[in-house]
């Protein structure tokens, strides 16, 4: 009987001992079940972080048409370059076709002083020639006239520029009516048929000139502006393939980044708003930029998984201050599209979803209780508060 009671009063010690330890443990692990952390007030940003690419705001990209062969390369990439400087020159015809014209016109001078005795056609056709190219340059003249009567309109350019642009007509137009009197004393005695016949075809000889003159530059490239050559994609004797970027020619004394947003990103960024660029292997990192540029049209890009999005172009200037940063480096572009300083924050992971409004969970008096709260700005780290909750307030963020 007494070994009975001693097995009974054992058997309550044990469950008593049991029930103690499950009751300790599990209010130790509740107090380490989760981790609490007070409401805030600091500064948050809402921004938008995009991978930028250092580019010139001046570039020239020279492509091939797939059908002229390469005569020569005067550059190497690296190379600095003036504007007007040759860069490459393609093979042509035009000098054999120039010469072919020349000896028409000698064919023409012969025959028309041999039809027409006391009358040197040879400075009659040098004369008409002078009046064609004259005339040409005329027409160039008065479309700059008419282009800079409008701007002087608009209140664009100075009067001096406009009195330049008439000037330079009045003095071509001048040159003509010289020429024309040299010209009409030259031919005095000639038959009318006979003049009308020989300005025809020397009029059409003139004309040919000048498309072959012009025609020149169409197989050689010469630089636009003062510029780096970036890029070169041929070598003599190629005939690159039709749309092939053969040269390239960047001012580096003119940078900014360009970046390539979303379509939703984008519509929310404004010229102007501030911006930073930074690339962590390069220790390179720059603030206190702005947005320079949001392009209009969005345009097809793959992202990095294949998957085609729709994106738009901004650009981010860079001060001449900045003239040692190479082109073609890759940054972090960040642009800030809105800022609050002094606000209620709490930590990004204190605050959940639930029948569609926001909550966190306070610890008040040693419980736990969910409150709803009015959620603003957020970053990668923190939300800000904007009802429902006061700073000292202890909210659960695990």
């Amino acid at each position: 009987m007494k070994n009975r009671k001693r097995i009974i009063i054992g058997l309550i010690l044990i469950l008593s001992s049991i029930g103690i330890y499950y009751a300790y443990t599990n209010m130790v692990s509740t107090e380490e079940a989760y981790t609490s952390t007070a409401v805030f007030r600091g500064n948050i940003s809402n921004v938008f972080i995009e991978s930028g690419e250092i580019l010139s705001d001046n570039i020239n990209g020279y492509f091939s048409d797939g059908m002229k062969k390469i005569k020569s390369i005067h550059v190497e990439v690296g190379e600095f370059v003036e504007a007007g400087d040759t860069l490459l020159e393609y093979e042509s015809t035009i000098d054999l076709e120039i010469e072919k014209v020349n000896q028409e016109i000698k064919s023409l001078e012969s025959a028309f002083n041999e039809a027409v005795k006391g009358v040197d056609f040879e400075t009659v056709n040098s004369v008409r020639l002078e009046i064609a190219g004259i005339r040409n340059n005329l027409a160039l003249a008065e479309e700059a006239l008419e282009r800079s009567q409008k701007l002087y309109a608009e209140g664009v350019i100075a009067k001096s520029e406009l009195d330049s642009a008439e000037l330079s007509v009045t003095q071509l137009r001048n040159q003509i009516a010289l020429l024309n009197n040299q010209y009409n004393l030259l031919v005095k005695g000639v038959s009318s048929d006979v003049k009308q016949q020989y300005e025809a075809q020397i009029e059409s000889l003139a004309v040919t000139l000048d498309i072959l003159e012009k025609s020149r530059s169409n197989y050689v490239v010469q630089a636009n502006f003062d510029g780096i050559i970036t890029e070169l994609n041929a070598f003599v004797g190629s005939i690159p393939m039709a749309g092939t970027m053969v040269l390239e020619l960047q001012d580096p004394s003119n940078k900014s980044v360009y970046a390539d947003f979303l379509v939703d990103e984008a519509v929310r960024i404004k010229k102007n708003m501030p911006a930073s660029i930074e690339n962590k292997d390069l220790e390179l990192f720059i603030e206190k930029l702005n947005v320079t540029k949001i392009y209009p049209k969005a345009v097809s890009k793959v992202s990095e998984l294949g998957v085609v999005q729709k994106r738009v172009t901004v650009t981010v200037g860079l001060p001449d201050t900045f003239d040692q940063l190479v082109l073609g480096t890759n940054v972090d572009v960040e642009i800030t599209i809105e800022e609050k300083e002094d606000v209620l924050l709490v930590p990004e992971n204190a605050v959940f979803e639930k029948n569609r409004q926001y909550y966190v969970t306070v610890v008040e008096n040693g419980q736990m209780v969910d409150k709803q709260i009015v959620k603003g700005l957020e970053d990668s780290d923190y939300i800000e508060i904007i009802s429902g909750l006061n700073e000292g307030d202890m909210v659960l963020t695990d």
